[in-house]
C-alpha cells in the first residue's frame, strides 16, 4: 500500500523539540524515565472515539497529566512513535494542527498503525492545514488497516460502503468492520451489531452471502459494546429481546437485564420501560407499586409522556394492570394531583394530573 511520503523521523523529532514549551521543562524528569512516564500516563496510543463524554475527559486529563513527560522526550530527541503520537494528540488538542500532523507523521513513519489513522482523519475531514482528500484518507486508513489498527479498520469500512476514496464494497465494509469488532472497538461492534440487526449499509437491508440480516449475530456484538459502556447497544439488547412480535416472544431475562442497565445509565425512557417490566412481571416478579414508582419517576423527568408511558406488545399498548393503576393514581393523590376515585381507570383525570409531575 502506497501512502504519501513522510519527511525523516529525526528531522521531524528535532524541529517539534524546539517548540517544546518552557513551562514543560522547567518540570523536568529523569531522562531515561520521560518517554516512559508518557507512555505510562497518557496510555496506549487510541485513535479511536471515545465511548462516552467521561471517557473524553479521562483522556483529556491523562494528556494534560502526561504532558510535561512527553515534551520532556520530546526535548532530549526521543523518537519513541508513542511519545510522538502522544505529543500529536496534545499538540491537536491545542489547536496547533501543523506540529499534530508533524507528529502524527513522525509516529506513522516509525511504524505506529494509529497514527495513520489520525492522519486519515485529518486528510478525511480537512483540519487544519490540510483540504479534503478521501483518496489520501484512504491511503492512511489502509495503512493503519494493515498495522493492525481497529480504529482505522472501521473507517475503512464506513469509506467502503459510501465509495469514497476506494471503491464501494459492502462485503469489504463487513470485513472489516468484523475485525475491528473483534479487535475490542465499542464503536465497531455497535456499528456491526446494527448492521446484523437492521441491515444498515447494506442495500436492499439484506445479503443472503454476508449472512445478513442476523439477530443473534446483531445481539453478539451488541452485548460486547454494551458490556463496555456503549448505551446505545445497551438499548437495542432491550429492544431485541422484547415482545415486538407479540405476547410470548424475545427472552424476558435479557429484557430486563438491558432495561436495567440503562436505567442506571439514568435515561428517562428506560425508567418507564423498566416500569412497564415491573408491571407485567416480564424477567422480574411483577410489583405494582415498583411499576408506578417508575413510571412517576419517568414523568417527573419531563422527557416522557403519557402517551409514551407504557410499552407495547405487537404493535399495541396492552390495557393497564388495575392494581399497577391503582398504585400509580395513589402517587398522584398523595402529591395533590389528583382527586378522582381510586378506581384503577386510567382515565383523562388520571392522565391530566400525571402530565402535572414535570412542573
Amino acid at each position: 500500500m502506497k501512502i504519501p511520503l513522510l519527511p525523516s523521523l529525526s528531522g521531524v523529532a528535532m524541529t517539534l523539540a524546539l517548540s517544546v514549551s518552557p513551562l514543560a521543562l522547567a518540570a523536568q524528569t529523569a531522562p531515561e524515565n520521560a518517554a516512559a512516564l508518557c507512555a505510562e500516563t497518557a496510555g496506549v496510543p487510541n485513535a479511536g472515539v471515545p465511548i462516552s463524554p467521561e471517557a473524553q475527559d479521562a483522556l483529556e486529563a491523562a494528556l494534560a497529566e502526561a504532558m510535561p513527560y512527553c515534551e520532556q522526550a520530546l526535548a532530549e530527541g526521543s523518537e519513541d512513535p508513542v511519545v510522538l503520537f502522544h505529543i500529536g494528540a496534545i499538540r491537536q488538542a491545542d489547536g496547533d494542527h501543523e506540529e499534530a500532523v508533524a507528529a502524527f507523521e513522525a509516529a506513522a513513519a516509525a511504524g505506529l498503525a494509529a497514527a495513520n489513522t489520525k492522519l486519515g482523519d485529518y486528510h478525511l475531514f480537512g483540519i487544519g492545514p490540510l483540504r479534503r482528500d478521501a483518496d489520501t484518507a484512504a491511503e492512511y486508513f489502509a495503512a493503519a488497516a494493515e498495522g493492525g489498527d481497529p480504529a482505522g479498520q472501521m473507517t475503512l469500512g464506513l469509506l467502503h460502503r459510501i465509495g469514497a476514496g476506494v471503491p464501494r464494497d459492502t462485503g469489504r465494509m463487513v470485513e472489516l468492520m468484523r475485525a475491528a469488532a473483534d479487535g475490542g472497538y465499542h464503536f465497531a461492534q455497535y456499528r456491526l451489531g446494527q448492521t446484523y440487526l437492521t441491515g444498515d449499509g447494506i442495500p436492499g437491508g439484506e445479503d443472503d452471502s454476508l449472512g445478513i440480516p442476523d439477530r443473534d449475530e446483531a445481539a453478539r456484538y451488541l452485548s460486547m459494546a454494551a458490556e463496555q459502556g456503549n448505551i446505545e447497544a445497551v438499548l437495542d439488547l432491550a429492544r431485541i429481546y422484547s415482545e415486538l412480535d407479540g405476547p410470548g416472544t424475545g427472552d424476558a431475562d435479557q429484557q430486563f437485564r438491558w432495561t436495567e442497565r440503562a436505567v442506571e445509565a439514568g435515561l428517562p425512557d428506560a425508567i418507564a420501560a423498566l416500569g412497564f417490566l415491573y408491571e407485567r412481571g416480564r424477567g422480574v416478579e411483577a410489583d405494582p407499586e415498583q411499576a408506578a414508582a417508575l413510571y412517576v419517576q419517568a414523568l417527573e423527568t419531563g422527557d416522557v409522556d403519557m402517551d409514551d408511558l407504557r410499552g407495547r406488545i405487537g404493535g399495541y399498548e396492552p390495557p393497564w394492570d388495575r392494581a399497577t393503576a391503582i398504585a400509580f393514581q395513589v402517587i398522584l393523590q398523595e402529591r395533590g394531583l389528583y382527586l378522582g376515585a381510586i378506581d384503577g381507570q386510567i382515565g383523562p383525570m388520571s392522565r391530566a394530573a400525571a402530565a402535572a409531575l414535570d412542573d
